[in-house]
C-alpha cells in the first residue's frame, strides 16, 4: 500500500496549525513532522516542550491524519540521541529519520564510519524499546550518498528495525535511480516525493513517466511506504495543491 503524505519541513515557515490544514484540504493521510522547525527537540524546559507535543498530536487527531515518522536532524556522529529519541515516542511515532553522518562515502575513512555504525546500533536498540524504526536520509553528503554504500551501512548496522528512505537524486539519471530503488526495496521504509532536475524545482506532474515507473516498481515489491511529499516549485500552497491532486491521481 502505497500511502500520501507530507513532510512538514516543506513549508518551514508556515506554523504546525497551518500544515495541518494543508493536510486536511489535500486529503493527506500521513505526516513526517519535523525537528528543526515545527516539532524542535531543543525545547528550553519540559512545560514548553509538553505544550508543543499536545498540540502536534491534538492537530492530527483532528485533521484526520497520522504521523507516520519524526523526522530529525540527528546525524549519528554523537551518542547523544535521547531528546530527538523522547519526542518521537512522545508523538507516538513509528519511525524517527536520522542522517548518516556530515561525510559523503568517499570521504569517510573505516573509523568514521565505524562511529556512524555504532550510534546508529545503540539508537536502533533504543528505538525498539518503543516499538519504533530508525530511517536513515537517502541522501548526498551522507553514507546513504549512493545505493551500494547504504546497502553495506545496512549489513553494518545488523538492526531488524533499521531501514532506509529513498528518493531520487535530481543529479543522476533515471537508471541510476531505478538502480537504487531496486537496491534498497527489501529495507525501504518512506519515499519522499518531488520532482527536481538539478537545483531546479518543478510541478511533480512534469516528472510524471518517471514517478510512475517507480510506483510501478513499489507496487510489484509490495509492502506499505508512505508517500511524502517534499518541496514544491515555487514553495506556494497554490502548486502544492495541484501537487497533490497530482499524487492521489498516480496513487488510484
Amino acid at each position: 500500500m502505497l500511502i500520501p503524505g507530507l513532510v512538514s519541513v516543506t513549508f518551514r515557515k508556515l506554523s504546525r496549525t497551518e500544515i495541518a490544514g494543508l493536510m486536511v484540504n489535500a486529503n493527506l493521510s500521513a505526516i513526517e513532522w519535523g525537528g528543526d522547525v515545527h516539532v524542535p527537540s531543543n525545547a528550553e524546559n519540559d512545560e514548553e516542550r509538553d505544550i508543543m507535543l499536545t498540540d502536534t498530536m491534538n492537530l492530527s487527531s483532528q485533521g484526520k491524519f497520522y504521523i507516520a515518522s519524526y523526522g530529525s536532524y540527528f546525524r549519528c556522529e554523537t551518542r547523544h540521541f535521547e531528546d530527538d529519541l523522547h519526542i518521537a515516542a512522545s508523538l507516538d511515532a513509528p519511525n524517527i529519520r536520522v542522517w548518516a553522518g556530515t561525510r559523503g562515502s568517499a570521504d569517510a575513512d573505516a573509523e568514521y564510519r565505524q562511529r556512524i555504525v555504532n550510534n546508529i546500533r545503540r539508537l536502533c536498540a533504543y528505538a525498539k524499546e518503543h516499538n519504533m524504526t530508525v530511517s536513515t536520509e537517502f541522501h548526498g553528503g551522507t553514507l546513504t550518498d549512493h545505493y551500494e554504500s547504504c546497502v553495506r551501512l545496512i549489513d553494518e548496522v545488523a538492526m531488524n528495525n533499521f531501514c532506509t528512505y529513498w528518493q531520487p537524486n535530481q543529479f543522476r539519471d533515471e537508471d541510476y535511480n531505478i538502480a537504487a530503488l531496486n537496491a534498497v526495496l527489501p529495507w525501504l521504509s518512506n519515499v519522499h516525493v518531488f520532482t527536481w532536475a538539478g537545483h531546479n524545482k518543478y510541478p511533480l506532474i512534469d516528472g510524471a513517466e518517471r514517478w510512475k515507473r517507480y510506483i510501478d516498481i513499489l507496487r510489484t515489491y509490495g509492502g506499505t511506504h508512505h508517500m511524502l511529499m517534499e518541496f514544491v516549485c515555487d514553495d506556494t500552497v497554490e502548486q502544492f495543491y495541484r501537487d497533490a491532486e497530482t499524487l492521489h491521481e498516480w496513487l488510484k
